[in-house]
């Protein structure tokens, strides 16, 4: 949604991308996850939803994965939803179309 994507889109060299509704198998179809790779080293998945209700109003839990094999699979396999469309930049300003 546009609230965390607001809380990052300033940050140099982040790339935030989404899964327009438009695409999705139809309705209730979410997304759900919250991966950040950077550099292909280093993983994030977690279960916290970047928001000020996430975060002020939630237990959340998450695993930071350095090297390996895991940042370079994850990263792969985004990148191939990134190149058959499945996701879509978010660029700087634009809101996505749904959460």
């Amino acid at each position: 949604g546009a609230e965390p994507a607001a809380a990052f889109v300033s940050l140099p060299g982040v790339q935030l991308w989404h899964w327009p509704v438009e695409q999705r198998p139809g309705p209730g179809a979410k997304t759900h996850a919250k991966i950040a790779v950077a550099d292909r080293r280093v993983l994030l998945v977690s279960s916290v939803n970047l928001t000020e209700s996430g975060i002020d109003k939630s237990m959340e839990a998450g695993i930071l994965v350095r090297g390996g094999n895991t940042p370079v699979r994850v990263a792969d396999h985004i990148a191939e939803l990134q190149s058959t469309g499945v996701l879509v930049r978010l660029w700087p300003g634009q809101r996505p179309t749904g959460s």
